[in-house]
């Protein structure tokens, strides 16, 4: 009897639920992938043509007179910058999913998604295609965003109509997302946007090498490639400067974003702190020291055996307080913080002699004195029409250039012994 009562309930609620039951149709705006397989990002053909303007600027880097640009999601722009006042567009290469690049005798290092491409710069105007190295760096990364599968890239969104069929009396519940045909309709209230539901988002006097912002994640000391990505230290021997060798991975923390080198030593900017790595050995970084902080971003430059590091707070970065910090390596195993002086908007930065340019964001790019003894003294001059994020320090010529927030572009100055900086030129965004 009590199998039979517990039938006929079960009867009783589902009938009542069928009887109870309707549906709506509703539409809403997608957005649906398009997808660059691998087989077609990997064939080693990379279009070289006359150099444009630039819509994105993602990093940049000097070498000798040459400047390049990274455009996001796009490829390489290669500008001939010995004119400052009026920098020549050369090439632009093909190259999407660029992140990171460095130079060493005309041997251009740059990666495309997890892969690591060489280029000869011999002549600059017709850079040729040399090798690419597989898989050395990894999906979910900054190198590899937009990764999916075994190597298809999501290059871009269709915006769609998509409809679904819901049960009326789910209505007006609040949900996090709902999956529909392989898209991914996150709420906000009442409306809904789709995403796509795969994965977003030895020194030797021979040696040339070119010079790269704070916010840098390729370096090149000592004859070997360093790379860092949200949580390893990578490097690549140069033996062979066009096939470069992935050699070894050092595995840190999570929230890795910079890396500058000084003399035989790395030093890497963390959202938790800043890491110091000796180079006895280049193939094989010893961690020597870390100086911990609060959540905060934290590019770094090093001087006279002190590291001058921004902290800023953000979406991203915790919500410390923007502050600079000043601390003496001479002593790597045991770094000492000798000055914090508060700021706001402090981004990248970059020192030569007594003075310390520094991108304060919307604020522009500040110039600070250093005193003998190297600490942060008084503010000289600020150029605030033009919101700056990182800078390139090139003391030997006297010539700063400041790459823009929010795609302002570049800009390139000349300063004199003051560090008061004289706009030369601009490089403008793609309208």
């Amino acid at each position: 009897m009590r199998t039979i009562l517990l039938y006929l309930l079960c009867a009783t609620v589902l009938t009542g639920c069928l009887e109870d039951r309707c549906t709506d149709t509703i539409t809403y705006i997608g957005y649906e992938p398009v997808i660059l397989s691998a087989g077609s990002w990997r064939n080693d053909t990379f279009p070289v043509s006359e150099g444009t303007t630039f819509c994105d600027p993602a990093a940049f880097y000097v070498y000798g007179k040459l400047l390049f640009v990274l455009d996001r999601n796009a490829g390489l722009h290669v500008i001939d910058n010995s004119d400052n006042s009026a920098p020549r567009p050369l090439k632009f290469l093909d190259i999407p999913g660029g992140v990171g690049m460095a130079v060493r005798n005309n041997i251009l290092y740059v990666n495309q998604y997890v892969d690591l491409l060489t280029f000869d710069l011999s002549d600059p105007e017709n850079p040729e295609f040399l090798h690419r190295t597989e898989n050395v760096f990894d999906l979910n990364t900054d190198f590899a965003a937009g990764i999916f599968g075994r190597g298809d890239v999501i290059i871009d969104y269709i915006e769609t109509d998509q409809t679904m069929e819901v049960d009326c009396n789910t209505r007006g519940v609040e949900q996090e997302f709902i999956v529909f045909n392989d898209l991914v309709f996150l709420s906000n209230a009442s409306d809904f946007r789709a995403t796509s539901s795969g994965f977003a988002a030895a020194t030797g006097t021979s040696e040339q090498v070119g010079t790269g912002g704070s916010l840098a994640r390729f370096t090149i000391n000592r004859g070997t490639l360093y790379a860092v990505d949200d949580h390893s230290l990578r490097t690549f021997s140069l033996d062979r400067p066009a096939e470069p060798e992935f050699r070894s991975r050092v595995e840190m923390n999570w929230g890795i974003e910079t890396i500058f080198p000084y003399e035989d030593k790395l030093f890497i900017g963390a959202n938790n702190g800043m890491h110091i790595y000796g180079l006895e050995d280049p193939l094989q970084p010893e961690h020597l020291s870390t100086v911990e902080h609060v959540l905060s971003c934290d590019p770094v430059v090093v001087q006279n055996d002190l590291a001058y590091v921004t902290m800023w707070g953000g979406s991203d970065c915790g919500n410390q307080g923007d502050q600079l910090l000043v601390i003496d390596v001479k002593n790597p195993r045991a770094p000492k913080e000798i000055q914090t002086v508060p700021m706001t908007n402090s981004h990248g930065l970059g020192v030569a002699g007594d003075r310390l340019f520094l991108c304060s964001g919307p604020e522009g790019l500040k110039v600070f004195d250093l005193t003998d003894d190297g600490l942060l003294g008084e503010e000289l001059s600020a150029t605030r029409d033009f919101p700056a994020k990182d800078v390139i320090v090139l003391p030997n010529q006297e010539r700063l250039i400041v790459l823009g927030w929010e795609q302002a572009g570049i800009r390139q100055y000349d300063y004199d012994a003051s560090g008061t900086p004289t706009l030369a030129g601009e490089l403008q965004i793609c309208q």
